[in-house]
């Protein structure tokens, strides 16, 4: 009997701990909290490109694990807009536009709050979220696959799998590297 109710309670643990996407509520405007960003149409997560810390370094998806690499801040910045800073390097994302691509790089977390790129996070019927930059007015799309490398740029809405992001709320104390 007491062997039962030590599986009892380890499993309702487990059930009150688990993050679920689909039970993500609205987000804080008034908190800095942490989360992982999953692409709707890959599953992957967001991250720097090999976990390089360098300014420039594009920003990709990559499958989910618990590092720090993969998770982010989002600093409110205003009414559903954020600032978004990674746990392992302590920069954020902005929208660079070269060689005809508007590519996603890692720049540095500005210490002035107002030289800070900002994000527009837009929740979707579905439960996901729509990315925008606020600068230029575009959202966040992961292009590739197919046998090709993906990686993240910023696309007109389009109102697509790959514009749709879910958001996870993760424990940066359980994050490893």
């Amino acid at each position: 009997m007491k062997l039962k109710m030590a599986l009892f309670a380890g499993c309702l643990f487990a059930l009150a701990t688990c993050t679920f996407a689909a039970d993500n509520s609205d987000l804080s405007a008034t908190a800095t909290e942490s989360y992982q960003i999953r692409n709707k149409k890959f599953g992957d997560l967001l991250r720097p490109e090999n976990a390089n810390n360098a300014e420039g370094t594009r920003i990709v998806l990559y499958p989910a694990e618990p590092w720090k690499c993969m998770t982010w801040k989002l600093h409110p910045a205003g009414e559903s807009t954020f600032q978004v800073q990674n746990h392992f390097t302590s920069k954020t994302f902005i929208a660079n536009t070269s060689h005809g691509e508007t590519n996603v790089i890692q720049t540095a977390f500005a210490r002035e709050a107002g030289e800070r790129p900002v994000w527009r996070f837009t929740k979707l019927a579905d439960g996901s979220y729509q990315i925008t930059d606020m600068k230029s007015g575009a959202a966040l799309t992961a292009v590739g696959g197919d046998g090709q490398p993906v990686r993240v740029v910023v696309a007109p809405w389009q109102d697509k799998a790959e514009q749709k992001w879910e958001l996870e709320k993760t424990d940066p104390a359980k994050l490893t590297m």
